[in-house]
C-alpha cells in the first residue's frame, strides 16, 4: 500500500569510515587496515541464557562460533537441525560475517527430549549445550567483546610502540557512538535500497525491511551525532535529555516528539529537516521515536604491539555500540575483508 509522501531527497552515500563521521579530535593514528582476515577481528558475546533445570526448560542455550558467516546463516543452520521454522532461533544480536564470533542461541525443545551432541557446520560449530527455559531475544546480551588485529603501516614497530600511550588515552576517553558502516550494508546498499523503495512512494513488506529502515534511522542519528560534536562537542549540554547514567542522547527517529529542549532540539531541526520526506516515512512505518546515547566507553581496553607493523587491540562495548566506532576514534581506517585481500 502507498504511503502518503513526497519522493525523497538523495542521501548522501556517505557510509565508510572516515568520511561519513568527522571526529573532534584530530587522529591518533594516520593509517589503520582491519578485516585482513577473519582472524583479525574477533567478537565475543557478553551475557548468557540463563540455564534451567532439564525439566523445566522448553529451549537448547548453544554458544556457537563461526568463521565467515553471518548470524542469520548460522540461524537457519540451527533451524534445519533442530527441525524448527526459523524464526524460532533465538539470537541476541548479529555478529559480524567476515570475522570469528562467539554467540549464544537457543532452539526450541520437548521437555523430554535427551540432551542432542553439539552440532556443527560448514564454518560453525557449536562449544557448549545446556538447557534454557527462554528464547534468546535481541538485546538480551550485556554487550560484546573486541579483540582485533590492526595493520599499521606505514608504523614499524619501534613507531607503533611510541604511539601506545596516546592510542591508550583515546581508549579510555569518552568515543562518539556512531553506528558503524556494517549497519548500511555492502557498498551502502541497505540505503540504496531505501531511496529506491521511498522514491516509489511505497515501503517493502518482506523480511529486509527491518534492516534498510534501521539504516535509514543510523544514516539520521550518525549525521546529527556528527553536526552535534561539531557545534557543542560531546560534553553535557543544559539542553540536552541524559539517560540513566547521565550520558546525553539523541533521537533515533519514529513516531512522538523529541525529548531535546532549546538549542539541542533547534541543531536536530536543521540537521533533519532536508531529510523531511525519510523522517515521514519512517513514522509512517510504525518505528516509534528511541534515544541513543550519544558516546560510550570502550570498557577494559587494552593495546599492544604484535609483530612488526600490527597493533593489538581488545576491549568491551554495550550492546549496540560499534567497534568501527572505537577504530574511527583513533584514525582513518579502512576495512579490507580476507575476499579482497
Amino acid at each position: 500500500m502507498p504511503l502518503p509522501f513526497l519522493k525523497m531527497r538523495m542521501l548522501e552515500p556517505r557510509f565508510s569510515l572516515p568520511d561519513a563521521w568527522p571526529q573532534d579530535r584530530a587522529p591518533v593514528l594516520s593509517w589503520l587496515l582491519y578485516g585482513t582476515s577473519p582472524e583479525a577481528f574477533a567478537v565475543d558475546e557478553r551475557g548468557a541464557p540463563p540455564p534451567v533445570a532439564a525439566d523445566g526448560a522448553h529451549h537448547w542455550a548453544l554458544w556457537v562460533e563461526k568463521r565467515g558467516l553471518s548470524t542469520a546463516a548460522v540461524a537457519s543452520a540451527l533451524a534445519r537441525w533442530a527441525g524448527c521454522a526459523p524464526g524460532a532461533v533465538g539470537f541476541a544480536g548479529q555478529k559480524d560475517r567476515y570475522a570469528v564470533t562467539g554467540q549464544w542461541f537457543t532452539v526450541p525443545r520437548g521437555v523430554a527430549d535427551p540432551e542432542p551432541s553439539l552440532p556443527e557446520g560448514e564454518g560453525w560449530r557449536a562449544l557448549k549445550l545446556y538447557p534454557a527455559a527462554k528464547k534468546w531475544r535481541r538485546g538480551d546480551h550485556t554487550g560484546n567483546g573486541f579483540r582485533l588485529r590492526l595493520a599499521g603501516a606505514p608504523y614499524g614497530g619501534a613507531a607503533l610502540e611510541a604511539v601506545l600511550p596516546a592510542v591508550q588515552a583515546r581508549l579510555a576517553a569518552p568515543i562518539a557512538n556512531y553506528f558503524g558502516p556494517q549497519r548500511f550494508g555492502v557498498g551502502a546498499g541497505n540505503l540504496d535500497a531505501v531511496q529506491r523503495w521511498l522514491a516509489a512512494g511505497s515501503l517493502p513488506r518482506h523480511g529486509s525491511r527491518s534492516f534498510l529502515f534501521s539504516a535509514a534511522r543510523a544514516y539520521l542519528f550518525n549525521r546529527l551525532l556528527a553536526a552535534r560534536i561539531a557545534r557543542f562537542g560531546l560534553a553535557v549540554h543544559p539542553d540536552d535529555h541524559c539517560d540513566e547514567n547521565g550520558v546525553p542522547t539523541a533521537p533515533l527517529w519514529g513516531r512522538g516528539r523529541s525529548a531535546s529542549r532549546g538549542a539541542i532540539a533547534e541543531l536536530e531541526g536543521s540537521v533533519f529537516e532536508p531529510y523531511g520526506d525519510l523522517c515521514h516515512a519512517l513514522e509512517h512505518a510504525g518505528l516509534r521515536q528511541d534515544r541513543r546515547a550519544l558516546w560510550i566507553h570502550a570498557e577494559s581496553a587494552h593495546c599492544e604491539v604484535g609483530g612488526s607493523e600490527q597493533l593489538m587491540l581488545s576491549f568491551q562495548l554495550p550492546r549496540g555500540s560499534f567497534a568501527t566506532a572505537v577504530l574511527a576514534a583513533l584514525g582513518p581506517a579502512t576495512w579490507r575483508p580476507v575476499e579482497a585481500a
